[in-house]
């Protein structure tokens, strides 16, 4: 991994660059992104550069050991601090064992280089432990932290660390991320499209399971005016025993078109993979949908039944259309003059 692979990010890798050719690399960097965007695959990337053994115009050569060894993440003064996946929250004892591995010597290189991969998922006793060495790091240490927002850390945490914010990538550029790891150019497109700047939300959303899900996703909410309270039922049971989030994510994508169509008419409407056209409605119509969207996401992130949840949120996305078509005549995109 080269920081001049870094796809999308410019600016920070120009940064980055900058501080190593000038060597003033902090000893405590927060990388701050929506999640996928990026953030590991920089401090992968960063890592290399540090440890590289003969970098190439401020970025690492890509073959020396330390290279390979960073990429094939067995470098041994590279250590990689993340949540278990049987737990919510990133253990203390593993916050201990990283100060204790940043107190010795260097095996291979010159410097070491810690990453905590979902560092806002250090509770908050975790967070004080780690305080110690943000403030008096080791020699030659560089400790990167990766998290979605600033505030999600302790005030006294982030405060000790540089700043370096990646923003949501354009679907364009997801898409450039996507072939270059090996998808296809059209599918790459599709799922940049439903990724919200994310390459790694995007990546979850490959596969055939995925592709059905949207299909499937998609087809129920065009036809929603249509349906029986058994047919969204069936719909809702089938949804929910796939990848939910995607289907949640197809939700938000679509509502947030629809909405731009009420708001600006020459805009392309939402269409099924058969080409039918989506139900002409007002933007408060097409607002409360999405604010219903939004509220079962929340709502599922607080342990609600999936089924039910998933249900309730389309028969009420049935009960908004019907209301708002029936006030603009049910007039579909392709019959407005």
């Amino acid at each position: 991994m080269k920081l001049r692979t870094i796809l999308g990010h410019e600016r920070a890798v120009e940064r980055l660059r900058r501080a190593v050719a000038e060597h003033h690399v902090p000893s405590a960097f927060l990388f701050l992104g929506p999640e996928g965007v990026g953030k590991r695959a920089l401090a992968d990337a960063l890592a290399a550069r540090l440890l590289c053994m003969a970098p190439d115009e401020d970025d690492a050569c890509g073959v020396c050991p330390q290279c390979t060894r960073v990429l094939g993440g067995t470098h041994p003064d590279v250590h990689i601090v993340a949540r278990d996946e049987d737990r919510r929250d990133i253990r203390i004892e593993q916050v201990r064992e990283l100060t204790r591995w940043l107190a010795l010597q260097p095996l291979m290189a010159t410097r070491k280089v810690a990453i905590i991969d979902g560092a806002h998922e250090l509770n908050e006793h975790g967070q004080n432990a780690l305080l110690r060495t943000l403030e008096e790091p080791p020699l030659g240490s560089h400790i990167l932290l990766l998290a979605p927002a600033a505030s999600l850390l302790l005030p006294t945490v982030r405060s000790r660390c540089q700043l370096l914010r990646l923003d949501r990538l354009a679907p364009a550029t997801v898409a450039r991320v996507l072939v270059a790891r090996g998808l296809p150019a059209e599918r790459a497109q599709l799922v940049a499209e439903l990724a919200e700047g994310s390459p790694g939300r995007a990546l979850l959303l490959d596969g055939d399971e995925a592709v059905q899900t949207r299909a499937r996703m998609l087809d129920a909410l065009l036809h929603l005016g249509s349906r029986s309270a058994a047919e969204i039922s069936e719909v809702a049971q089938d949804v929910a025993r796939g990848p939910l989030d995607l289907a949640l994510t197809v939700s938000l994508a679509f509502y947030r078109d629809a909405l731009e169509l009420a708001l600006a008419p020459d805009s392309t409407p939402p269409r099924t993979a058969d080409g039918s056209p989506a139900v002409r409605m007002p933007a408060t119509a097409r607002l409360r949908q999405l604010e219903a969207v939004c509220d079962t996401i929340d709502a599922l992130g607080q342990n609600a039944n999936r089924v039910l949840a998933l249900e309730t949120m389309l028969l009420v996305l049935r009960s908004i259309e019907r209301g708002g078509a029936d006030h603009e005549g049910r007039r579909s995109w392709t019959s407005r003059p």
